[in-house]
């Protein structure tokens, strides 16, 4: 939770912290980016399956210390943005493949395959991959100056596994081809994994709302291991330039010492494939602020592990301490972040998922027929304000909206630069459900500049 120290700071002190870029260690709370799961931090019994193949391949990975990689990670900044809602299919973001069900038991993409007939749910489902992203949402996303797509797919895009509901069609085509789409366009392509066999985390866009044993079954990891080689193995060629890493679990709640065996696993199956080219690995904090918290600062180390990065996502909106945040107290809290993104010197530091929104109103967001928290409509959540004018349709946004979620993008795009750079959630949200959350809606109405080096905000302050 944020700490009550941390809300009464005095204006004065909010205005020096910015104009000296303090680094502070505010303290983000340790929470889930949807529900109210709480994550467990402990000691957890030694895994039976990880010890033996980490050290096989360690002399081997000392080796490759000087592998050439496709970007200049740690250099060269990673301004970019995420192709949400596409091959996984999140309900905020494209309501409408749920809604032409006519079922309200579709919740996920567990419910979508267990409940919808099967000649229904691939015309949906085909009809969605070939028109919600275009190679032309590609060459717009260049034009803005952006140098990054981060991708999520599904694992099941490449296998579905003994009762599996989910529909495997096309979904892995369609990752080749737009990592083709970004070559051409001169856009490098980070392919992150968003869904894992068993389940990472129990929110709706893991797959099935509610479950999550990844890591409760030697098989879901096995098959992890499966699929993170083909992976590995495809993209790796010289026919895909553009990709340059592999974000091998998205968002995973659980034990992080367990976590972090997994991912040692993880890392050596990337690396164990022969390749024309290195790829980057990102693992995620498992919401251990690298900027905060100096966990990963001793984990993965060179020279046994090469071409490691860590991924943070800062969303201050999903539980009431944060809703309630003044905007001069997130302004703080953005800035916070910028000493401890710059010492995690080892591993790369980004910021994989963010968004200048500062309101959980977004319909769909927490889930699909789930309230706000802002309103107080979402469980066991109190009202702050309205959301009529806090989401929907942009053309309906006050100046004052368009001005704040200005001055969130510019604090955060400052900060997150101190580290490797940043990755906004999403490029686009369809039929104007949600348009606070689209990079694309937010440049053609004002608040992202075409420019993503500029920050206004920072110079009139």
């Amino acid at each position: 939770m944020v700490k009550s120290t941390f809300l009464s700071f005095l204006s004065v002190a909010w205005i020096a912290a910015l104009a000296l870029s303090v680094s502070g260690a505010f303290a983000e709370p340790r929470m889930v980016r949807r529900g109210r799961i709480s994550v467990q931090h402990g000691l957890s019994k030694r895994l039976n399956s990880s010890a033996q193949d980490v050290e096989r391949a360690g002399d081997r990975m000392e080796a490759r210390a000087d592998s050439k990689l496709r970007f200049n990670y740690g250099t060269d900044k990673v301004r970019g943005v995420g192709i949400g809602g596409w091959l996984v299919i999140e309900n905020f973001i494209a309501p409408s493949v749920y809604e032409r069900t006519g079922d309200d038991r579709v919740i996920d993409e567990w419910s979508f395959g267990k409940y919808v007939p099967h000649d229904k749910a691939v015309k949906i489902l085909r009809d969605h991959f070939d028109n919600f992203i275009k190679e032309s949402d590609f060459e717009e996303i260049a034009s803005l100056g952006l140098n990054h797509v981060r991708i999520p797919f599904p694992y099941w895009g490449i296998k579905t596994y003994d009762d599996d509901p989910y529909i495997k069609l096309n979904q892995y085509d369609k990752l080749k081809e737009a990592a083709h789409w970004a070559d051409k366009y001169g856009l490098k392509v980070i392919i992150e994994l968003h869904t894992v066999p068993g389940l990472a985390n129990p929110y709706d866009h893991g797959g099935h709302t509610g479950h999550m044993d990844w890591l409760k079954y030697d098989v879901n990891k096995d098959r992890w291991l499966e699929i993170l080689d083909e992976l590995a193995s495809e993209f790796s060629q010289s026919k895909y330039p553009a990709v340059t890493a592999i974000s091998i679990v998205n968002e995973p709640n659980g034990d992080v010492n367990e976590i972090l065996g997994q991912y040692k696993r993880g890392y050596n199956r990337v690396r164990n494939s022969e390749s024309d080219a290195e790829l980057v690995v990102i693992i995620g904090d498992v919401f251990l602020n690298v900027a905060e918290n100096d966990y990963w600062h001793s984990r993965m180390q060179p020279p046994k592990y090469q071409g490691v990065m860590t991924d943070t996502h800062v969303y201050r909106i999903f539980d009431q301490n944060s809703i309630s945040m003044s905007q001069q107290d997130r302004y703080k809290y953005y800035c916070s972040l910028k000493g401890g993104l710059a010492a995690n010197n080892h591993l790369w530091a980004l910021i994989g998922e963010w968004s200048p929104v500062f309101t959980d109103c977004a319909p769909g967001l927490n889930g699909r027929f789930k309230g706000a928290r802002y309103d107080g409509s979402f469980p066991d959540s109190t009202y702050h304000g309205s959301c009529d004018d806090k989401s929907g349709n942009a053309k309906n946004f006050s100046d004052h909206y368009k001005r704040l979620l200005r001055k969130n993008w510019d604090f955060q795009t400052d900060a997150y630069e101190a580290g490797a750079g940043w990755i906004m959630w999403t490029w686009r949200t369809e039929n104007h459900n949600a348009d606070d959350w689209s990079y694309r809606q937010g440049v053609r109405h004002g608040w992202i500049p075409r420019d993503p080096t500029q920050r206004l905000s920072l110079i009139h302050i």
